[in-house]
Formats: C-alpha cells, structure tokens, sequence
C-alpha cells in the first residue's frame, strides 16, 4: 500500500531532541496526520521540509505458520 502525503511539520521529540526528528504527514487519503520518529542522521540526510510531498510504502508481512498455530491454541 502507498500512501500520498505532505510534510506539515517537522519537530523534536522531548529529551531526544540530539537523536530524532518528528515528522507530521498529512495524509488526504485518510484525512489524518501521521507521525514518523527518525534518527537524527537519516534526517538529515533525506533534506526533507515542511511542504514537501512525499509517498509512504507500507509492507505488512506475517508469519503464517505462527499465526495458524495461535489460532489452534485459541489466541486469536
């Protein structure tokens, strides 16, 4: 899944303010802001602002051998 979004802001989080940026997304797909902690290094190294558009990949992946034996030990 890809989702289209725009960069509104961009903040440190408290007490870690030498070691990550916050990122605020706004997503109009969803009509929500996302928020994306990342290392300070990564950061920078990207160059991304407030107003920038840009494009969030989600991969969900999962173990089905896992998930059926949860399902026969009654957890899910």
């Amino acid at each position: 899944m890809t989702l289209d979004g725009e960069i509104t802001e961009v903040s440190s989080p408290p007490n870690k303010a030498d070691r990550f940026r916050c990122v605020t997304v706004w997503v109009p797909a969803t009509e929500e802001h996302t928020e994306i902690t990342l290392p300070v290094e990564g950061f920078k190294k990207t160059g991304l602002s407030e107003g920038d558009q840009i494009t969030i990949k989600v991969e969900k992946k999962f173990d089905i051998d896992a998930m059926a034996q949860d399902l026969f030990k009654g957890k899910l």
